[in-house]
């Protein structure tokens, strides 16, 4: 189990994982625009590399020919 890619990360790896700044996560738990998902442990926030693979697949945004300008 040790080769299995780790499952839980801070918001500065979350952040390095979806190439975004730790601002935007850390507004997004505030405001909630984004709707990123994340686990609270006590005071520590962990979000989940399943949950952010999920997130970034469902805004995924598939361009066709045509579509656009």
């Amino acid at each position: 189990m040790q080769d299995q890619q780790k499952r839980w990360c801070d918001t500065q790896q979350a952040a390095q994982y979806i190439n975004c700044s730790d601002s935007l996560l850390e507004k997004d738990r505030v405001y909630g625009l984004l709707k990123i998902p994340f686990s609270r442990i006590g005071r520590r926030i962990v979000y989940d590399i399943h949950d952010l693979d999920r997130y970034l697949e469902a805004n995924k945004v598939n361009w066709q020919q045509g579509e656009g300008a």
